[in-house]
C-alpha cells in the first residue's frame, strides 16, 4: 500500500531497485548470460524480474536527457526525451517534467514515437552513399534500367555521389529541358526548394490528407489554416461538455494517437453522448459508447442527401427542427428568397432535394439502397441534427479521401448550418484532425516573425528559373508513363482578390480549362516520400522507374523507392545533428522536418535539439541540397535563405503567448546575454514565462488554462486574434462575414460549380449544390447489374485506413511495433464465411490491376461488402510467375491503376478500390516482423555499430 499512498519518482524507484542488481547489469552489457538462459535472454533476478543493463547508467546519471520531437507525417508533433551516454540513445521517454492536469497536460508521446530509437538505429539504415552496380550516367541503353529493384549496389564515396548527381542533372537539363526532372517527392521538401533554383522539376499536387475538402472551402464559408482545409473552427476541449452528442464522422483519433481521446474522454465523463458514422465500427466509437450509423465507403453524399430531405419532411410535419432564423440570415440558396447574387439558375437546395428538377426525391429509401443504412437510421440523424439538440459534427477526412466526394463537404456543412450549428456554446462543425483534434480555435502561441521570422520551404524559394510543373492527384505515374498530363492549374493555390470573378479572397484553388503538358521523366529526384508506396498504381511506378535515365533518392532506410533508385544518397533522421566541433562537421537538424511550420497544440511548445552526431555518413538533407545547388553553379541562398541553426533558434524565441485577459502577446522563451554567448547569437534580449536552457531541459512549455479563461473558444463566434507590428493584440479577421463572396455559409455556391466544370473534365456539370452523381469506383460498380442487383467480378469495397503501428509508411520498419500490431486485412464475417476464410488464414486480394497477400482478420463491426486494409506497407514481390507476380508485403498500391475523381483531379483513388478475396493455397505468408530488415544486396554490413547488431533489431535491449 506504501506505493499507492506516496509518490515515487522514477529515479527513486530506478535507484531503490538497480543498486543490487548493479554486477549483473553489467554482465548484461558484456553480452553473458547465466548457463542455460536461452539465447539473446536478458539477465533476471532472483524473483525473476529482469534486469535491463542501460537502467544502472541512468541510474548513474552517465548521460543526459535530450528533447526531441516526433514529426513524421501524423503532425502532432509530441515530445520526445532521449537518454544520451557516450553519443547512444539507450533510453527514451516522453514527457514527466510536469504533472498531467487537463488544464496544462503532459505531451505524451504515443507507441510509434516511443520506438524511434529503432528508426534511428535499424539495421537498414542507409549506411553511406550507394550506386547500382549496372548503372551509368549518359541515359539510354546505361542505365540497365531493367535491373531496377533487382541490381546489386556497391559503396561510393560522396564526392563521386554528388558528381553523378550533378552531372545527370546537367545533362537533362541541357538535353531535355524541365520537364525531363521529375521531383518525386513532397513540395515542402529540401529539395522542393532547391529545384527552382538549379533548373525547374515536375512536381506532384495530389491531396494526400484532405480529400475533397481541399477544393472549395473557404469557397462555402468555412476557414482553411493554411493549406489545413475547415481546421481550428470547432469548440475546445473546454466546450465538448456542453454537447449534449458529438457526432465523429469517419474518425478514429484512437488509431491516430492524438490527444483528442482525452478530450472526448473527458466530454463521455460529464454526459455527453457520442455517434460513430462509417463502414466499420472502430476503436474510437468502441471506446467511447458510440452509436454507430452505417455509411458504406464513398456513399456518404447520397446519405446525407437523405438526412436534409428528413429535416425538410420533420420541419413541415411539426416545425422546430430547421433554424430558419439561421439559414435565412447566415446561409445562401436553400430556398428561393435566400439565392446568392452570384447565383446563375434559379435551383434553390430545397427543391432539388424534394426531387423537383431530376424527379428523384432524396427519400432515406432512396438512399438506403446506395448507402445500406437503415432507414430508420437516417431519419434518427436527422432528428439528432435538428434545432433544439446541442450537438458538435466533427469529421475527418477520410470519407472525403474518396472518388466522388466531391459534394460531401458542402452537403455536410448543409446540415450542420440547417440545425444552426454554428457559434454557440455546446454546438459545432469543423474537422478534428492532429494538433487542432478536440481543442480548436486559434492558437494560444503564436510566431511573431519580423527578426525571429523562420522561413518555410513552401515558400522559400525566391530565385526561381521559371514555372514549376504540377501533375494532379492520382494519375502521377500513369500520366508520367504516358508523357502529357492534363493541366487545371499550375500552381497548388491561387491568391486572387479584387474583381476577378474567378478568384475568391482566401486560399482556394482556382482552376482552368484543362490543357494537355508535356512531361519526359529521365530523371526522378527523391526525397524521403517513398511515392512508390504511397502514390497508387505501384505496376506503372515501376514502369516509370524502370524506364528513365537516373533515379536519385536521398533516403533513411532502403524504402521500395530507395530499391528501384541508381544513386541513393544517406540522410540523417531529425534525431541527428551535430553542435560540437570535436564531432566534426557542424551540422543541425531540419527544424520542422517537413516544412509546415508550427505543427503542435495550440497551446504548447516543444523543444528539440541533436541528441546523436549523424550516424555512419549520413548528412542532414538541407546541405545535401545546398552542395548540389552550389556544384551547379547557383547560389544555394537563394534557395535556403536561413541557416537550419537560425531557423531553430530564431522559431523559439519568436514565440509568444497570449495574455490571459486577450491584451497582449508575451514572449515564452527568456534570452539573456550569456544565453546569446553561449548559442553564438545576437537577438534582442528579453524577459518570458521560462528560460531557455530550463525550457530545453524540460523539453515543453504548456500554457496554463483554465474552465473559466476567457482564451476559451467556440468556432464562428469568436474573432480571429493575431499580432500585430509592436506586439499587440489585433484582430484579424471577424467571425462573420465569411471568406465566400456572399460572406455567408453557401448552401448554394456557383464559384465551386464554376471552377470544377471550368476544367472541362466532366461531360456533366456540376452542380453549385451538393446533388448527387455516380461516382468512379463506387459502390454501384460492384454490380454487373444494379438494377437486378447482380454482382460482378470484384464485389467487395476496399478502403485503406491509417493504422496505429504507421504514418503512411514512416516507422513501419520497427519490429517493436511490427510485433505488436501485425499486418492484416479486415473484413465482414459474413463475407469471409462464404469465402472459407478463418482469422489468420494467408488471403489474396486482387483485382485486374495486381494481386497481394495478408492475414485475414474478420470482423463483426464491418459493413458486409466492405474490405479495410491498412495503408502504408512495403512491398515483397514474388515474380517466380512473371506472368502473375504477387506482392507478399501486402501493398494497397497494387490493386490500384490511377483512377481519377469524378470532378477534382487532385483526389486520390486508392480509398476506392474494388476487389476480391480469396483463401490462398500456396506458400503461408510470414509475418513482417520474422522477415527481418530489407538490404540493399551486395553491401558488406559489418561496420554496423554493436548497439545496432546485438539485438536492437530484434527489438531486446
Amino acid at each position: 500500500m506504501s506505493l499507492l499512498n506516496h509518490a515515487v519518482s522514477r529515479r527513486s524507484f530506478l535507484r531503490a531497485s538497480a543498486g543490487a542488481t548493479a554486477a549483473a547489469a553489467a554482465l548484461g552489457l558484456s553480452g553473458c548470460a547465466s548457463a542455460g538462459a536461452a539465447e539473446g535472454a536478458q539477465p533476471a533476478n532472483a524473483d525473476g524480474s529482469h534486469v535491463v543493463a542501460s537502467d544502472a547508467r541512468i541510474v548513474g546519471e552517465e548521460g543526459t536527457w535530450v528533447p526531441i520531437h516526433c514529426h513524421q507525417n501524423c503532425n502532432q508533433m509530441c515530445l520526445n526525451m532521449g537518454y544520451v551516454v557516450d553519443g547512444v540513445v539507450i533510453r527514451q521517454k516522453t514527457d514527466d517534467s510536469r504533472e498531467d492536469r487537463f488544464d496544462c497536460p503532459q505531451q505524451r508521446g504515443c507507441l510509434r514515437g516511443r520506438s524511434l530509437r529503432q528508426q534511428v538505429y535499424n539495421a537498414d539504415r542507409i549506411k553511406y552513399p550507394m550506386k547500382r552496380k549496372h548503372w551509368q550516367p549518359g541515359g539510354g541503353e546505361n542505365a540497365h534500367g531493367e535491373l531496377r529493384g533487382k541490381d546489386e549496389w556497391e559503396r561510393i564515396s560522396w564526392d563521386d555521389a554528388l558528381t553523378y548527381a550533378t552531372d545527370e542533372l546537367t545533362r537533362v537539363y541541357a538535353e531535355y529541358g524541365q520537364d525531363a526532372v521529375i521531383c518525386n517527392g513532397w513540395r515542402w521538401a529540401p529539395a522542393s526548394a532547391m529545384f527552382p533554383v538549379i533548373g525547374g522539376a515536375v512536381y506532384n499536387t495530389e491531396t494526400e490528407s484532405f480529400g475533397c475538402w481541399a477544393f472549395q472551402t473557404e469557397a462555402l464559408g468555412l476557414y482553411s489554416h493554411g493549406d489545413h482545409p475547415d481546421l481550428m473552427m470547432g469548440p475546445d476541449k473546454y466546450d465538448l461538455p456542453n454537447a449534449d452528442t458529438i457526432v465523429l464522422y469517419g474518425c478514429n483519433p484512437a488509431w491516430a494517437q492524438h490527444s483528442s481521446m482525452y478530450w472526448l474522454s473527458n466530454a463521455k465523463d460529464a454526459g455527453t453522448a457520442f455517434v460513430y458514422v462509417g463502414p466499420d465500427y472502430n476503436v474510437t466509437a468502441s471506446t467511447l459508447g458510440a452509436r454507430w450509423i452505417r455509411v458504406r465507403p464513398g456513399t456518404d453524399t447520397a446519405f446525407l442527401l437523405a438526412v436534409v430531405y428528413e429535416m425538410v419532411r420533420l420541419d413541415e410535419e411539426r416545425g422546430d427542427v430547421i433554424d430558419w432564423d439561421f439559414v435565412n440570415e447566415r446561409t445562401v440558396g436553400f430556398t428561393p428568397e435566400t439565392m446568392p447574387d452570384d447565383a446563375t439558375t434559379d435551383e434553390n437546395y430545397r427543391a432539388y432535394i424534394l426531387g423537383e428538377y431530376d424527379g428523384q426525391p432524396k427519400t432515406p429509401e432512396w438512399a438506403s439502397e446506395i448507402c445500406g443504412t437503415p432507414v430508420e437510421d437516417i431519419t434518427w440523424y436527422a432528428e439528432l441534427a435538428g434545432k433544439n439538440n446541442k450537438v458538435i459534427f466533427f469529421h475527418s477526412y477520410a470519407a472525403s479521401r474518396v472518388l466522388g466526394a466531391e459534394n460531401l463537404p458542402q452537403a455536410f456543412m448543409t446540415v450542420s448550418a440547417l440545425g444552426g450549428h454554428y457559434g454557440k456554446s455546446g454546438h459545432g462543425s469543423a474537422a478534428i484532425y492532429t494538433w487542432d483534434a478536440g481543442d480548436s480555435g486559434y492558437r494560444l502561441i503564436q510566431h511573431a516573425g519580423g527578426d525571429y521570422a523562420y522561413v518555410d520551404n513552401l515558400v522559400a524559394s525566391p530565385a526561381a528559373t521559371g514555372p514549376n510543373r504540377c501533375i494532379e492527384g492520382n494519375a502521377w505515374w500513369s500520366s508520367l508513363a504516358a508523357g502529357t498530363y492534363l493541366s487545371t492549374s499550375e500552381g497548388p493555390y491561387d491568391l486572387g482578390s479584387g474583381d476577378d470573378p474567378t478568384k475568391l479572397r482566401a486560399n482556394t484553388p482556382t482552376y482552368h480549362e484543362a490543357r494537355e503538358m508535356p512531361v519526359n521523366p529521365r530523371l526522378l529526384f527523391q526525397t524521403n516520400s517513398n511515392f512508390m508506396q504511397t502514390r497508387g498504381n505501384l505496376s506503372t511506378a515501376i514502369e516509370v522507374m524502370r524506364a528513365a535515365d537516373t533515379c536519385i533518392s536521398l533516403e533513411i532506410k532502403f524504402s521500395l523507392t530507395a530499391q528501384f533508385a541508381d544513386i541513393v544518397l544517406p540522410v540523417a533522421t531529425h534525431w541527428e545533428g551535430n553542435d560540437d566541433p570535436a564531432w566534426g562537421e557542424l551540422c543541425w537538424p531540419s527544424p520542422f522536418g517537413d516544412g509546415n511550420g508550427q505543427k503542435q497544440r495550440k497551446d504548447a511548445l516543444l523543444a528539440w535539439r541533436p541528441l546523436v552526431k549523424p550516424m555512419y555518413e549520413a548528412r542532414e538533407e538541407k546541405a545535401v541540397c545546398r552542395e548540389i545547388v552550389e556544384r551547379m553553379g547557383y547560389n544555394p541562398d537563394d534557395a535556403f535563405p536561413k541557416s537550419n541553426y537560425d531557423q531553430w533558434l530564431g522559431y523559439f524565441l519568436g514565440m509568444r503567448e497570449l495574455s490571459e485577459d486577450l491584451s497582449r502577446w508575451e514572449p515564452v522563451i527568456t534570452w539573456t546575454a550569456a544565453d546569446n554567448e553561449r548559442y553564438h547569437a545576437s537577438y534582442p534580449e528579453q524577459q518570458g514565462k521560462v528560460p531557455f536552457e530550463q525550457f530545453m531541459a524540460d523539453g515543453s512549455y504548456v500554457v496554463e488554462r483554465s474552465e473559466r479563461d476567457r482564451r476559451n473558444y467556440v468556432g464562428y463566434r469568436d474573432d480571429k486574434l493575431g499580432i500585430g507590428e509592436n506586439g499587440e493584440v489585433v484582430v484579424a479577421d471577424t467571425a462573420w462575414p465569411r471568406p465566400s463572396r456572399s460572406g455567408k455559409l453557401e448552401i448554394y455556391c456557383q464559384f465551386k460549380a464554376d471552377n470544377a466544370n471550368r476544367t472541362g473534365l466532366n461531360p456533366e456539370p456540376l452542380k453549385p449544390y451538393a446533388n448527387y452523381f455516380v461516382p468512379n469506383r463506387g459502390y454501384q460498380e460492384t454490380f454487373d447489374d444494379w438494377d437486378n442487383k447482380v454482382k460482378g467480378p470484384y464485389p467487395l469495397q476496399a478502403y485503406t485506413p491509417h493504422y496505429l503501428r504507421r504514418a503512411h509508411t514512416c516507422y513501419d520498419n520497427l519490429t517493436w511495433t511490427q510485433e505488436a500490431f501485425v499486418n492484416p486485412v479486415f473484413m465482414n464475417a459474413q463475407d469471409a464465411a462464404e469465402r472459407g476464410i478463418e482469422a489468420g488464414d494467408t488471403v489474396m486480394c486482387f483485382n485486374d490491376f495486381g494481386r497481394m497477400l495478408r492475414h485475414a482478420q474478420p470482423l463483426e463491426s464491418m459493413m458486409p461488402g466492405t474490405v479495410a486494409i491498412p495503408h502504408g506497407v512495403r512491398s515483397v514481390f514474388d515474380e517466380s510467375d512473371p506472368a502473375a507476380i504477387i506482392d507478399r508485403g501486402g501493398s494497397e498500391q497494387v490493386l490500384s491503376d490511377g483512377q481519377q475523381s469524378n470532378y477534382f483531379p487532385q483526389v486520390d483513388g486508392y480509398n476506392s478500390l474494388l476487389i476480391e478475396i480469396a483463401k490462398y493455397e500456396g506458400e503461408e505468408l510470414v509475418e513482417d516482423c520474422e522477415r527481418g530488415p530489407f538490404l540493399a544486396v551486395g553491401i558488406d554490413a559489418a561496420d554496423t555499430p554493436a548497439y545496432v547488431t546485438d539485438g536492437f533489431y530484434e527489438g531486446k535491449e
